[in-house]
């Protein structure tokens, strides 16, 4: 995963023509100028259309929701304000929600059931009456009642039989069923009521209609339940026999009611087909708004409604004006951003001719305004604004110029998009700037805390000053100053997050990587420790040269020692072919001709580069690698080469293969090398001799104008000699001979 994430940075790399600060070419040509001048433009644009997300028609003064308009608002002709999408949805949800179920009452069932009931009951009194001489409870009178009244249970026959007045009975049941059982009705038991937040119903009865509780609706087994209940109601005044008159009634229950779905839908469609999609009519000369009401969300429909009449109107008058406040919104985005092109292009000219810096600060912008677009999605606190995000990144990867720079031109540019706001612009201002100044000097991650906690303690500062000049509640004041200690801590994580991004992709070295890489356990310094020693060696006495010199002379000191670690880190290959690295055996080159040994030699250049891709190693140090030995030539096996082919040799074939040094850093890290590994064939490095060598070595790297290419100047040279020379005097340094043991003990 990890080398495909690797080769995929590379591709982009090579896409976007990324190449680390001493190695690009300054654009200026005519079409590097057509190329910046297209980031600008292509950035007002996405800018001016995209960002924040608003009407792109709107006048940027509108008062919104939640605000306090400053002065009347008049309409200035008929307004119609329509329901929106939503408005109607919830709307015909409403209905939907609010119509009851309709069921249709069959009244002609009670009348069958009383009907039936009587007709039994006569029956039964007829066969008692008809049979005399004959014992009512014999069973082919129970069979006879069976065969015909199949739902009458043989107890409940029985009992019948020997009632000796049934008209009472008769009477008890149908006061009950006409009371209680049907006094709504009764519902089948696969009976189907559509499930509505509503908890009524309408019951129809003819043309009759009634709304009642959903609750009072009972489907048969329910109606039994009811039945039992009357029964024992009656038995407290009247002694009845409850189980017979329950076994005898229920048998005749039957369902009255049935639920119909065509006429419920019917109801429903004919009331959303009188839904009206005009929510208000405001007259000409009507106020909308008051000055010094907050807008609610009424007016602020009425509003839109009103300026996208205003834009129809525009229309009718010529094809450009509707477009006049999109080009304005445009104009103003280009005027800022232009501001900041002009500060680069006339204070930090490095960067202005740079095409690859200038795309690194409008993505940080990008994303900065990503993170703002999130925040007002989400309806959030404008406290949770992300405005310290793009001043710690910009300052981190450049410098505290730009990041102030930077701040002021985001500031302006919120301030006009969020509709002229003085608050966020000074916000952004208070907060970006403390931010930066915070982040002005990171050199290993723990300094973040650092940022998160003056980050923090700026928004809490601008808050509780701020907000106490609006008379907010202390409940609201608080809830607020935990919102932007909430952002000064997110904001440090997500720079956290994003800047490895872009350092990896713009080829851009902070002091947190050139620490993390100075770390002795680094995989590739650990190699080099135990599989070329005297390389390992010798790459720390040249860091620590690289770094004083550095200092001597106001260079990046950190970036010239973590360069001197790495640039011999292709010898790891083939450590047995340099001579610091063969301790007393027989050098290798002796069966090698020179053309050979030259060839193998100047490998470790492109063997150390690749290795340290492989590695992700950042670009500004691999340069270290390529630029080391410049072009120089490598005197010993040309000398030799010279010998055995009586001067007939190319001296440009025993050449490094460059490039030259194109940094002060890297110029110092050549110095440094050559006078390092001079120092080591000194018999009496006494201080003399030390600064001779260091001067004729500097001579001679100057005269053959392998520092051609780099800004180093002589003054430079001057004091990079004397940093040398107290290195190495002190490297070098005279201890006094102790006496051996038996010289001691005399």
């Amino acid at each position: 995963m990890f080398s495909f994430l690797l080769k995929l940075k590379r591709r982009i790399k090579r896409l976007l023509k990324v190449q680390t600060e001493s190695r690009q070419t300054l654009s200026h040509s005519t079409r590097g100028k057509i190329l910046r001048m297209s980031y600008l433009l292509v950035a007002t644009i996405l800018i001016g259309v995209l960002y924040p997300g608003e009407s792109l028609y709107d006048p940027l003064d509108m008062p919104l929701r939640g605000e306090v308009s400053f002065e009347d608002v008049i309409a200035p002709f008929p307004i119609t304000v329509f329901k929106t999408d939503r408005d109607l949805k919830e709307e015909r949800e409403v209905i939907r929600m609010a119509a009851p179920p309709v069921i249709d009452c069959d009244t002609l069932v009670l009348v069958q059931v009383e009907t039936a009931l009587d007709k039994m009951l006569k029956f039964v009194d007829s066969l008692r009456t008809g049979r005399e001489g004959i014992a009512p409870d014999t069973a082919e009178l129970i069979n006879i009642i069976s065969d015909r009244y199949l739902l009458l249970s043989e107890g409940a026959i029985r009992q019948t039989l020997q009632v000796p007045n049934l008209d009472s009975v008769g009477l008890r049941i149908r006061t009950i069923f006409r009371k209680v059982i049907y006094e709504i009705g009764v519902l089948p038991d696969n009976a189907v009521i559509p499930q509505t937040p509503n908890k009524s119903i309408l019951v129809r009865r003819g043309a009759k209609e009634n709304i009642y509780a959903r609750d009072r609706l009972h489907q048969l087994a329910g109606a039994n339940v009811q039945f039992l209940t009357a029964l024992n109601r009656l038995y407290a005044v009247d002694s009845i026999d409850v189980e017979y008159h329950y076994l005898l009634g229920r048998s005749f229950i039957r369902p009255n009611l049935r639920v119909n779905k065509a006429e419920y839908n019917a109801r429903i469609e004919k009331e959303l087909e009188q839904i009206s999609n005009v929510k208000e009519l405001v007259s000409q000369g009507d106020i909308i708004i008051r000055s010094g009401q907050r807008i609610d969300q009424r007016q602020e429909q009425i509003l839109k409604e009103m300026t996208r009449l205003q834009r129809s109107q525009a229309s009718e008058e010529g094809f450009i004006k509707p477009y006049l406040p999109v080009l304005a919104r445009i104009a103003l985005v280009l005027s800022i951003l232009a501001l900041l092109f002009a500060f680069l292009k006339f204070f930090r000219k490095e960067l202005y001719a740079s095409n690859q810096k200038l795309l690194a600060i409008l993505l940080v912008f990008a994303a900065q305004l990503f993170l703002m677009q999130l925040v007002d999605r989400w309806e959030l606190s404008g406290y949770l604004y992300p405005v310290a995000f793009a001043p710690i990144v910009l300052t981190i990867l450049f410098d505290i110029e730009i990041g102030v720079m930077t701040t002021i031109v985001l500031a302006m540019l919120l301030g006009v998009m969020h509709r002229f706001d003085f608050d966020l612009s000074l916000m952004v201002v208070t907060i970006g700037m403390s931010a930066a100044f915070a982040s002005r000097s990171v050199r290993r991650r723990s300094h973040f805390f650092r940022i998160m906690g003056f980050t923090a303690l700026a928004y809490v500062l601008f808050i509780l000053i701020v907000e106490n000049l609006k008379l907010n509640p202390g409940a609201d004041l608080m809830s607020e100053v935990g919102f932007g200690i909430l952002n000064g801590v997110i904001s440090s994580f997500l720079v956290i997050g994003v800047l490895p991004v872009f350092e990896s992709l713009f080829s851009i070295t902070t002091d947190i990587t050139l620490l993390e890489l100075s770390d002795m356990n680094h995989p590739l310094l650990k190699r080099l420790a135990m599989e070329a020693p005297g390389t390992y060696h010798h790459s720390i006495i040249v860091g620590n040269l690289s770094e004083s010199a550095a200092k001597a002379i106001g260079g990046n000191s950190l970036l010239c020692r973590v360069g001197a670690y790495y640039h011999d880190i292709g010898k790891i290959e083939i450590p047995e072919y340099f001579v610091e690295n063969q301790l007393g055996i027989k050098s290798k080159h002796e069966m090698l001709t020179p053309s050979m040994s030259s060839i193998i030699l100047s490998s470790h250049v492109k063997k150390g580069r690749l290795l340290g891709e492989i590695h992700d190693i950042p670009d500004d140090v691999l340069n270290f690698i390529e630029e080391h030995h410049g072009t120089m030539v490598q005197i010993y096996f040309y000398s030799k080469a010279m010998k055995e082919t009586n001067g007939q040799v190319d001296k440009d074939k025993f050449r490094y293969p460059g490039p030259k040094p194109q940094t002060r850093e890297t110029g110092i890290a050549m110095l440094a090398d050559a006078v390092e590994a001079a120092s080591r064939t000194l018999d009496d490095p006494k201080p003399a001799r030390i600064n001779n060598l260091i001067q004729r070595i500097i001579d001679e790297r100057f005269q053959s104008g392998e520092l051609d290419e780099c800004p180093l100047t002589l003054r430079d040279l001057a004091r990079i000699k004397d940093a040398f020379a107290q290195v190495l005097i002190g490297a070098f340094h005279h201890r006094i001979d102790y006496p051996k043991k038996e010289e001691a003990d005399k």
